[in-house]
């Protein structure tokens, strides 16, 4: 069962994180509405995951749709936390430890792969979408630049 759940839990928590890695970059500069754009985003992505995945009618079942959607919300409100309690350098440095714990987590939940090799393409994939929602933050009006 536990490995059953493996799956839909890595790419929940991926989804959640990289999907809001993009909004937390965007509203840097405006350290208070993180942690609430966070978890409105995460609610309803956690829901959005649950419900679509349920819909596939993947022989998953309930049980995964339950552990994607739990793992989506977490993967997207917990890097966000620290701007809950705080804002400035100590903020930002606490949600990057989240973010590499996160990433951590779903590179040792990849059966599949050698811990070396799921660590370099999970921090790669990562890497890959701070490159990509920076450039995009910085161009847009009204972020963190």
């Amino acid at each position: 069962m536990r490995r059953s759940l493996a799956r839909p839990a890595v790419f929940g928590l991926s989804d959640g994180l990289m999907s809001m890695l993009g909004v937390v970059l965007y509203l840097m500069g405006h350290q208070s509405l993180i942690f609430p754009a966070a978890l409105c985003g995460g609610i309803s992505s956690a829901l959005s995951m649950a419900g679509g995945e349920w819909l596939s009618d993947s022989k998953n079942g309930l049980g995964a749709s339950l552990a994607m959607g739990g793992a989506t919300g977490l993967g997207a409100i917990l890097p966000a936390v620290p701007y809950a309690l705080g804002a400035g350098p100590l903020a930002v440095a606490e949600s990057v430890v989240i973010c590499c714990l996160i990433g951590v987590v779903v590179a040792s939940m990849r059966p599949h792969r050698g811990f070396g090799m799921a660590v370099v393409e999970t921090f790669g994939v990562l890497l890959a979408i701070f490159a990509v929602v920076l450039v995009v933050g910085l161009a847009l009006p009204g972020g963190a630049a």
